[in-house]
This record gives C-alpha cells, structure tokens and sequence, in this order.
C-alpha cells in the first residue's frame, strides 16, 4: 500500500495526441531536411511523498453502491492516529474515457487508442480448477461463459487458470469473443482441460500454494496504475492470511506478509466467488468444504467483512474419507468465514451460498467499479515492516465499507520481492525481476498487459528479409537481451541455447513532442524515451526482448505551435514459435508511457508499404544497459 508519488509541474497537462495526417499516412512519407534548434535543459522539479493509496467501497442496507461522497464525508486513522487526507478521487462503473474513432489504418500499422471506451478497474478472473469438485467445474464455467456474454461494455479482464500450473489463458482485454474463447470447453486452449481430473483433492490443504499463486498474480499486476480486482472462483479457498508462530515455518510466515504487502501495493482486492452455489454439506468430499488448515481472522481480533457469511471461528477439521454431517456442515461455515477474511483483509467482498452465480459476477464487477481512493501520508514515518491497522470512518450513517484494514509498513524504496522465497507454481513460471520504485516499462512489458495511452504513438511493424538460422551472433544477443525483464540465479545460469530460425522484426514508431494545442507553458524539448519490444509465446513466456534509450530522435516535421513529430526504429530477432510482439515507449522525465500488444503473424502488406526505406542508423536509438 506504501508507494512513492512523483508530484511533477505538470500535473493537469494534456497527453500527448499525433496530428491525425501523421497517425494516418503511409510510413513511404519522407522526411524533409530540418534545421536543428540548440536544445534547452530541462529543469525538472521532482519531490517524492510515500503515500497510502485506500479503495473504499461505500454500500447502502441492500448492497449498491453509494455515489455523491465527498472528501469532508471520510475520516482516516492509522494505528489510532488521525491521517491527514492528502488526495481524494471518485470512481465509477458508468463513467468511461472517451477516445476519437479511428479510421482504417494501413497494414501493420497500430495506434495505441482503445477501439471503444474504457469502464471501471482492472478484472482478473482466477478460474481455479484444483480447488473444484469436478461436478462443479462445468457449471462454473458455463456460468462464466454466460457473465463474459453480458459484461459490461469496455470492463477489461484477464483470464488466470489453475490447474497442474498457473497460466494466463488470456491478457487483458474488453473484447467478448477473446474471452469467451480463452474458456470455451468445446475448443480447450493449451493448459485448461474440459474438466480437470484431479478437481479437490489435488491441492488439498495447499495454503501455501494458494499464497504463491496469488502473489505470483499480485506480482504481475504491481506496476499498472489503479485498482485491480481479483475474482477467485473456486469451490474451496484454502488460504491463512494470519498464520500463526506455533504452526508454520518463518519463512512460509514472510511470504504471507510480502504477498499481502504486494497487493497492497498494486491496489490488488480479492472477490472469493464459491463456484459450488448452495452448499448442504458433502461428507464424502476427500477434502472436505474449505477444509484448508485456516486460523479465521476472527481468532485475531479483525472480525468478518460485508459478507454475509456465519460469524464462525477455528480452523475447518476435513479430512479424506468419511467424516460426520455435522462436522461437514461446521466446515462448510468455516469455509464461508475464511471468504469473509480474505475479502475483508484485501478490500473485496465474499460471495457464497449462491446458485445464481452469473449474478454473483455482475455483482462482483459493479461493487469492485465503484469506489472512492483516499491517500495521506503517513505520521510515523518508519518503516520497519510492521503491522499497522487502518480505520476509514464516514460521518453518514448506516452505510458498509470495504477497504483494505492494515498494511505491513516496508521501506517503500526497497524491492518487496527480495523479502521472500516463493513456491514454484508452474514449471514455466519466470521470477519477475525486482522492480525499481517508479519503473513502470516492466509492468507494462508484460505479455497479456492492458493497453496503455498515458502516451500516444503510432507503430508501423514489419519483417525484414525471410526467416533463417540464427548466427553465433545472434543467439548470443537472444540469450542476452531480455536481461532487463527477468532474474538470473546465480547457482543456475543460463544454459546455452540451440540454434534456432529467426525472423527480423522492425518497429517504426512515431510520436510527438512538445506543446499539444491549447497549452501553453509547456517546455519544448525533444524528448528522452525508453523503447522497449519484445515477442512471447504461447504460454506467455518472453523469447527475446529489448529495451533502448534513445537521446537523439529524428524529427520528423515541426512548425507552428512548438509541436514536433519525431521518429525512432527499432530491430528484434523472433523465434518462429511467437505468437505476439508487444512494444512501448516511456518519456523518461515524465513517466507517461504508450504500449500495445500485436498477434502474430502479421496482416500482408502492398509491396510499396512493405518496401518503405529504413531510418538511417545513425538515428537509431542508443542500446541501454539492463536494469
């Protein structure tokens, strides 16, 4: 929850928009020579306030969202202490951004613009097989399937599966046919079986898996900007968030704490969805209903969320074989308690005992868009890692919230991910790499990441030659470049790769840099980017990338109202096995950032558009070190 603020000058400035003749043209249009103007420095005024950033949801007695709050309706305090509220911003489902439509684009050639309005926060929907009787895993995902036909326009969600791994079925997006075909049973993608054999006894009593599983996808959300809601959807939920000193390892202990820091830190709330509806007791369930070994909140002293689950405490005492009805039935309500304090502790809200669960998920999306985010600074400003406890007060009454209730208080400029040791969840997983506070090109380099238009830029994408067997040369760069993304252990480093064939890419990007019409008092300057490509396979496993400082651009055209379009190309090698290439471009002094992701193989293009002259290479940008 503890993150470090830029407040920069130019808060309130317009983003950054092409000419539409320039987002439009063909990428043949040449260049006329320009005269070089000596470059001012900028002088950037940069300060840095570690805040907490608080999502509360407001609800009336029958569970809608309350609108009209205002920042004077809320009090924070913070281990007892009054906070000062130092932001305060209004959020809901109905409210969308409005992009200009655009018209047809040459071949290859993409704009970072959303095709329709974007609505609400960022979904991720967990559809977690092990932890589902194979009776329910077919309504479940019938049930998703009829929620993904009526969602919202514009909610944009990513598909999560467990099963014998985690894998990401499918990136963010708000396109309905995409996830209706990541969970379609009759054409199975890779990694999610019609129905998954080992449903419910697979991983029982796995806490400890469950806990890397979330901070793996915690992991994969921190860096993108807003609040992302989490919708497990499960038949179980064997999950501690408060394990105890006489009954699990330290280290087991510390990875519980750094993944709930994580997810505070990416704004992360969890919707536990029960996918087995009305539940009456099963005895002959091997593992019983939440027969995780779970220590309920309750024994804590933090009490049940907005749920309306049974008020039960202790831990569910399932086991495999026959077990009596009564201690089926105290499982089942412990199970419901242990919903209650994963939602409470994380900011989202239970839901169980329900058949209806196409309405459960409609109403999972409206309460996770509508909200109010409250940050202040905190008055005890050491940051020793421990526990402090948040109360969100509101001067109306008979009104429910929901929001985070504590946060571990890290030194917001270290890396959260060198704090704990996590567990493998899928031998195609890959550690992300610690972070640098305010890196937000690693997040949005990540395969299946949402569409980002902080900046705007046009990218025309092309193959150069045909494909053919990598050089020495070549697979030495393979090997090396996408050293800024991910980790390299020490006791294991990276085995040399065979040769494999290789297709050039090349990446043509445009954009525009000073004043945007309108605005005035705006330094002009030629900006210093970071570009970044990078191509993916399809299990979301990065097969090479690139990340390029670029100081020197190569104008393009400028003229009346200090605006300047430049231009800067890039050249990746991809494996034949990718499946996508996603590219950005951050401007480094302001942290805006543009990326989109493009499915492979690439659309045909007319020979005059394929055979557009290359940037010359003293224009190219320069190679960055790895972070």
């Amino acid at each position: 929850m503890m993150m470090a603020t830029a407040l920069r000058a130019a808060l309130g400035a317009a983003l950054l928009a092409l000419p539409a003749h320039l987002l439009f043209a063909q990428q043949t249009t040449q260049s006329a020579p320009t005269t070089q103007r000596p470059e001012s420095p900028d002088l950037v005024f940069k300060s840095v306030v570690n805040r907490v950033i608080l999502d509360v949801v407001v609800t009336d007695s029958l569970g809608k969202p309350v609108h009209g709050l205002t920042q004077q309706d809320f009090s924070v305090a913070e281990d007892g202490q009054s906070q000062q509220i130092l932001s305060f911003d209004v959020y809901d489902l109905e409210s969308a951004a409005e992009f200009p439509k655009l018209p047809p684009l040459p071949a290859n050639t993409f704009v970072n613009v959303p095709s329709e309005p974007e609505r609400g926060p960022l979904y991720v929907l967990l559809l977690d097989l092990v932890n589902t009787a194979v009776s329910d895993q077919m309504n479940a995902r019938q049930q998703l399937l009829k929620f993904i036909s009526d969602k919202p326009d514009g909610t944009r969600f990513a598909v999560f599966v467990l099963a014998e791994g985690l894998h990401l079925v499918q990136g963010f997006t708000d396109d309905k046919q995409q996830l209706f075909a990541a969970l379609n049973p009759g054409k199975p993608k890779a990694h999610i079986p019609r129905v998954f054999i080992y449903g419910r006894n697979y991983g029982c009593n796995d806490g400890e898996m469950m806990v890397s599983v979330l901070a793996f996808i915690s992991r994969y959300l921190d860096g993108l900007p807003g609040r992302k809601n989490l919708i497990w959807f499960s038949g179980a939920f064997p999950l501690d968030l408060f394990p105890r000193d006489d009954n699990t390892s330290v280290s087991f202990r510390d990875e519980v704490k750094v993944t709930l820091a994580i997810m505070a830190q990416g704004q992360v709330a969890i919707y536990p969805v029960d996918a087995g509806g009305v539940e009456v007791g099963n005895p002959d369930d091997p593992c019983g209903k939440g027969s995780a070994e779970v220590v309920s909140s309750s024994s804590h002293g933090a009490g049940n969320s907005s749920g309306t689950g049974a008020q039960t405490t202790g831990a569910s005492s399932g086991s495999a074989g026959q077990a009596p009805v009564g201690e089926a039935f105290s499982s089942i309500a412990s199970s419901h308690t242990v919903q209650d304090d994963i939602a409470k502790t994380t900011g989202g809200r239970a839901f169980y005992s329900d058949n209806g669960l196409k309405d459960v998920l409609d109403e999972a999306v409206e309460n996770g868009a509508n909200y109010y985010t409250l940050t202040y600074s905190p008055s005890n400003q050491n940051y020793n890692g421990a526990l402090r406890n948040i109360r969100v007060e509101l001067d109306k009454k008979g009104y429910q919230l929901s929001y985070r209730r504590s946060y571990f208080a890290y030194d917001p400029d270290s890396s959260l991910v060198d704090k704990a040791s996590f567990k493998r969840i899928s031998e195609g997983s890959q550690t992300p790499p610690p972070r640098k506070v305010g890196d937000s090109l690693y997040a949005n380099m990540q395969h299946g990441a949402p569409l980002a238009h902080q900046l705007f830029f046009r990218a025309h994408i092309h193959t150069l030659g045909s494909p053919s067997m990598a050089t020495a040369a070549q697979m030495a760069n393979l090997e090396d470049q996408p050293a800024y993304f991910r980790v390299r252990r020490k006791n294991r480093p990276l085995k040399p790769l065979p040769p494999v064939k290789l297709q050039p890419y090349v990446i043509d990007y445009t954009f525009m840099a000073g004043a945007p019409k309108g605005v005035t008092g705006h330094a002009i300057r030629p900006p210093m980017l970071e570009v970044a490509v990078a191509a993916f396979d399809d299990d979301g496993r990065m097969l090479n990338g690139l990340v390029e400082v670029s100081g020197k651009t190569d104008p393009v055209s400028g003229g009346q109202n200090s605006q300047s379009i430049y231009r800067v190309q890039q050249q990746l090698d991809v494996p034949l096995n990718a499946i996508s290439i996603r590219v950005a471009v951050r401007d480094i002094s302001t942290d805006r950032l543009g990326a989109l992701e493009v499915s492979l193989p690439l659309a045909p293009e007319p020979q005059a558009q394929a055979a557009a002259p290359a940037q010359s290479p003293s224009t190219a940008p320069a190679p960055a070190k790895p972070n």
